[in-house]
């Protein structure tokens, strides 16, 4: 498994993955498909703020994406901002392992922890960080107006 720099040559592959998953952009974003146009927003939005982007691939295939801000501009943490993974590759083990290569990066980084935020109605996604030792820390109201579980670890 390697991280593949997101670049728009590979916009197809990540609007595939986002929209792979329908109750994922339901609870987030109250609607079931992205368009290229929000993906393309939504990347600039990110970069704007200095996330890194990129692509999961495993083999020949992309099967996931993983942003991280190295320092949030609202509280001075590092941030992962997403890990999606495709939904027919759910379950195969491929979250934990980009998981373990953003630990690796933090680690070159030297950073000792962590946030995330999970919307309240993901319960999929509470029981996966909480699977990976992430502690409820926070809760807040995000830009769309949806409640925020604030997630930290220290990174392993």
């Amino acid at each position: 498994m390697r991280l593949i720099e997101s670049t728009p040559e590979l916009l197809d592959e990540e609007l595939a993955i986002l929209n792979s998953d329908s109750f994922f952009n339901q609870v987030s974003k109250d609607k079931e498909l992205f368009t290229k146009e929000e993906l393309i927003q939504e990347i600039k939005d990110g970069k704007e703020l200095g996330a890194e982007r990129f692509l999961i691939q495993e083999g020949d295939a992309y099967v996931g994406i993983l942003e991280y801000l190295m320092k949030n501009p609202s509280d001075g943490y590092t941030w992962l901002g997403l890990l999606q993974i495709r939904k027919e590759e759910q379950s195969h083990g491929y979250g934990r392992q980009a998981l373990q290569l953003f630990y690796d990066i933090m680690k070159e980084r030297e950073v000792e922890r962590f946030r995330l935020g999970v919307i309240a109605e993901n319960e999929p996604g509470h029981r996966f960080w909480k699977k990976q030792g992430m502690v409820p820390v926070n809760s807040v109201i995000n830009q769309d107006q949806k409640t925020i579980i604030v997630y930290e670890k220290e990174v392993p």
